[in-house]
């Protein structure tokens, strides 16, 4: 029975609030932290009292520091209390599916069920020492949070704030949820002085004076369970109260019997639970003793009443395991784990006899440490705990066994494969580095071409592409014959060469492709064609995209796989994109949405909202693409490789290019120079440009000398982006080689190939621009206005506008008759239109060009013309003006003939008199 709660006024007050707003669809969860025994999971059960007097169900899960305790087992205790299960992929494993597609269906299945209990009546949960959940656990609560805030779910959770066993997986979970709109924190300190008084006179049902009160508060610094230990000593001397409840706790202990004391002590080392076999098998000692002994140890305090023995608080446990000698303690370990191996159950109890035999170390049999470990790690592994499965894994590797070439390569590749799901992917190609050495001192292909395959489906394009290098080594060893692993390694060594500008993209992808067809195999024919679409993914390989999009779809339709279909949209929707069927790429988009809700993958849903984005950026919806950006950008942050954030981040400096929102920060800013792939940078310094900062722009553009680089999916962004800034920049040997490149695909629109973020619009204004550059002004005009009316046909708003900009640019530097007047037109317009779209950076240069034009024009004479009015009032004739202003007689005429027209005159004469007015 509980003893009488003191204190903690404002913190109850606060989280029986909480529970109101849960009750009523606001969910919570609520962080209870402090030091053990502060009265973390008292203040958890006041407001579980207060629930369960509402009629509210009440759930407890408590964590344990034992390390060979199940994944999950946090939520397989509240699954139970629910009369629940959790899915079968976190418990029986086997999955055959892609393991982080069923992770996180399986945790988005549990948090489904916790919300449906919650939807009536509301339901609590508590989990209690969070500080000791595994990191499965850690990660299905942070799965759980994100998905409460609209719930009637209180999930309230203790942990201690000093406690160095939470470790990384309590960091990161924290970290995870610390955004979230239902997230509470509260951390409990001592008790104030008069509460002490209080609990000390409850607790020993006499007064207590002032004096020892403070005493007491002095000594324990309010902390509730220290003060309760003090209980029995206040009949005591000050001076022999302890310093701390260790030396209480020390005091009973020697007061016990010698075997019980040892039982005890080697109870406490092997973990929380008191299982007399255990501790009869372990120490040798007949299990009546046992028994005795543990009755004595409940009747002195130290373990709980009741039939299930657990010591009464870990600190006692703690303290009773202190003074045990470290060989007794590694040799205990060591016979639990044998005498567990023999037992029926030893199948399901693989994690906690890996435990003890690690924790038998350095007496126990490092092979058994290691073997049991690598089995341990397996489990973890198939039930989709990754986080336990890489520790696991590791201390397996650090166990001290001999382990042969192939078993190290082996058991390395299986580490990095966990350390890969959990979405550590930078630790995952260190290992994989090891593995693939292992690999080859046992001259291993196969070995060789798995280590390869680890990081299939995960690669990222901005960081390093280890996996092609070493797919290569390994096709180089294997017999040249069809297979599995061939064909595999053939479409990843094409896949990472399209990313990475290398030239057998095609070769690679091809081959892999026609393996593929061979084996009639569905999983590598995915691969096969995933590979293909990206070799594929320049703009010359566009209709074949298209065709290998038909070709996904209809595999996912015959394997009923979403993830198939998906991908068979988001194909098309690239390939509608760079021909410029913008209608077409927006149809595709409700399909895409509705794959993605029922993938429930936050990369399937980034993908959806990657191509929504480009959509409104492409029609001119900006303040919509922010938002969608943005929710891209929370989605993946921090959850996965740096591309996908990268990418998203790139998107708002494309957004904030357009539109001079200041989108990003300075620091924002600084981080993506320092991680952009260099032929990003080009695109980048456009960026600056539009905001005026030239010198930067000219400084990034310049940064990336070799065109002929460029990774296949950005070709045509990245040329037409450098023929801009050739223009801008005057310069004329390198717009003639973007010329050159543009001009076989002047009939396409300018996107990426394999994951579009926007479209820049006609290739032909890009084409126009790079002509003007070289001084080819007629063809540059040309050009250019077929690229507005393809724009214009498309639908593509923005940059039509831009078309338009270009045009006057370009109109303004080639002066041919009506070209200023036609330039002023040009920009009258587009003031309206920017305003309209609020493309403010380009309305900016919109009317400083204006002014300019308008310096120019007298009127509604331009100054050529306007000096060729003043020589005909002079009585020159056309000839002579020719002579005198370096022009032939031709043009002069036609500059007569212009201003005839402007000024409504009919006559030489009349032109003589209007420049006499003029004077």
């Amino acid at each position: 029975m509980r003893g009488v709660f003191v204190g903690r006024v404002e913190e109850s007050e606060l989280l029986a609030g909480h529970l109101d707003e849960a009750r009523l669809g606001s969910g919570r969860l609520v962080l209870i932290g402090g030091e053990p025994g502060i009265g973390k999971t008292r203040l958890a059960c006041e407001v579980a009292a207060r629930a369960e007097a509402s009629d509210i169900p009440v759930v407890w899960g408590r964590a344990s520091d034992d390390e060979g305790s199940p994944p999950y087992w946090l939520f397989r205790q509240i699954a139970r209390a629910l009369n629940a299960s959790l899915p079968s992929a976190l418990v029986d494993g086997g999955t055959t599916t892609d393991s982080m597609i069923a992770r996180f269906e399986a945790f988005e299945t549990f948090s489904e069920q916790l919300r449906e209990h919650a939807r009536h009546a509301g339901l609590v949960v508590v989990l209690d020492d969070l500080q000791w959940a595994d990191a499965a656990s850690m990660a299905l609560l942070v799965h759980v949070a994100r998905g409460m805030a609209r719930s009637r779910l209180l999930l309230v959770a203790t942990y201690r704030d000093t406690e160095p066993s939470g470790g990384k997986a309590l960091a990161d979970a924290f970290a995870a949820v610390s955004h979230e709109a239902g997230l509470v924190r509260v951390r409990l300190a001592g008790l104030l002085p008069v509460d002490v008084h209080r609990q000390l006179e409850a607790a020993a049902r006499v007064p207590v004076t002032a004096e020892i009160a403070a005493l007491v508060c002095h000594r324990t610094g309010g902390n509730p369970f220290f003060v309760n230990e003090m209980v029995p000593l206040l009949d005591s001397a000050a001076e022999a109260v302890p310093d701390g409840v260790l030396d209480t706790v020390r005091a009973r202990l020697a007061r016990l019997d010698p075997v019980c004391r040892e039982l005890v002590a080697v109870a406490a080392s092997l973990g929380s639970g008191l299982d007399a076999s255990q501790l009869a098998a372990v120490t040798g000692r007949p299990l009546e003793t046992v028994l005795n002994a543990l009755d004595e140890a409940s009747a002195a305090g130290l373990l709980a009443p009741g039939e299930n023995r657990q010591f009464r608080h870990d600190l006692i446990r703690e303290a009773a395991r202190a003074d045990l000698p470290t060989a007794t303690r590694a040799r205990a370990h060591a016979q639990l784990a044998t005498w567990l191996a023999t037992r029926p159950d030893a199948a399901e109890r693989v994690a906690e006899i890996a435990h003890h035999w690690l924790a038998s170390a350095p007496v126990g049999d490092p092979c058994q440490a290691a073997e049991w470990a690598e089995r341990a790690g397996d489990q973890a592994l198939d039930r989709l705990a990754w986080e336990e499965a890489a520790g696991l894994y590791r201390r397996a590797l650090e166990a001290g066994a001999p382990l042969t070439a192939g078993d190290r390569a082996s058991l390395l590749l299986r580490h990095a494969t966990a350390l890969a799901r959990d979405g550590d992917l930078q630790s995952a190609s260190e290992v994989l580095s090891r593995s693939a050495e292992a690999a080859r001192a046992a001259n291993d292909p196969e070995a060789l071409g798995a280590v390869a395959l680890a990081m299939e489906g995960v690669s990222n394009p901005w960081g390093d592409f280890v996996g092609g290098r070493l797919a290569i080594e390994a096709l180089a060893q294997l017999r040249a014959e069809d297979s599995s692993m061939r064909a595999r390694l053939l479409a990843l060594v094409g896949g990472e060469a399209s990313f990475v500008g290398g030239p057998d993209a095609d070769r690679y992808s091809a081959e892999a492709l026609a393996m593929a067809e061979r084996l009639e195999d569905v999983s590598v024919l995915r691969s096969a064609l995933r590979s293909r679409q990206m070799a594929r993914s320049g703009p010359d390989g566009v209709h074949e995209r298209l065709a290998l999009a038909e070709r996904m779809s209809a595999l996912g339709e015959a394997e009923q796989d979403d993830d198939t279909r998906l991908w068979g949209w988001l194909w098309r929707f690239d390939a509608f994109m760079m021909l410029g069927r913008i209608d077409d790429a927006e149809a595709a988009l409700p399909p895409m949405r509705r794959l993605a809700e029922r993938l429930r993958r936050p990369l399937a849903t980034w993908h959806y909202l990657r191509s929504r984005t480009a959509i409104e950026i492409t029609r001119g919806r900006f303040d919509d693409a922010v938002d969608t950006a943005r929710r891209c950008i929370q989605l993946v942050d921090g959850r996965t490789h740096s591309s996908a954030f990268g990418v998203s981040t790139f998107v708002l400096i494309l957004l904030d290019g357009l539109t001079g929102l200041d989108l990003l920060t300075d620091e924002q800013h600084a981080e993506f120079e320092r991680s952009v792939p260099a032929n990003l940078l080009p695109a980048y310094g456009y960026y600056w440009a539009q905001h005026g900062d030239f010198d930067r722009a000219r400084r990034l553009a310049r940064s990336v000398a070799d065109e002929g680089g460029y990774p296949r999916p950005v070709l045509l962004s990245a040329v037409a982006v450098r023929a801009e800034l050739a223009w801008l920049f005057d310069e004329r040997k390198l717009a003639a080689r973007m010329a050159g490149l543009l001009r076989p695909h002047a009939d396409l629109f300018v996107t990426g190939g394999a994951g579009s973020l926007a479209n820049a619009g006609s290739v032909r204004t890009y084409l126009g621009l790079a002509e003007a550059a070289c001084g080819h002004f007629d063809d540059g005009v040309r050009q250019i206005r077929l690229g507005i009316a393809a724009d214009d046909t498309a639908g593509i708003v923005p940059h039509a506008a831009f078309g338009r900009w270009h045009l006057a640019c370009v109109l303004s530097r080639r002066h041919r008759p009506g070209d200023t007047e036609e330039a002023v037109a040009l920009c009258a317009g587009l003031m309206d239109t920017t305003g309209h779209l609020g493309m403010h950076p380009l309305r900016r240069r919109v009317a400083e060009l204006a002014a300019k034009l308008r310096g120019d024009v007298r009127d509604g004479l331009t100054r050529r013309e306007a000096e060729i009015a003043g020589h005909v009032a002079q009585g020159l004739t056309n000839k002579q003006i020719a002579a005198l202003l370096h022009l032939s007689e031709r043009t002069v005429e036609t500059h007569v003939q212009h201003i005839l027209a402007k000024l409504g005159l009919a006559n030489r004469t009349q032109i003589a008199a209007w420049s006499a007015q003029q004077r």
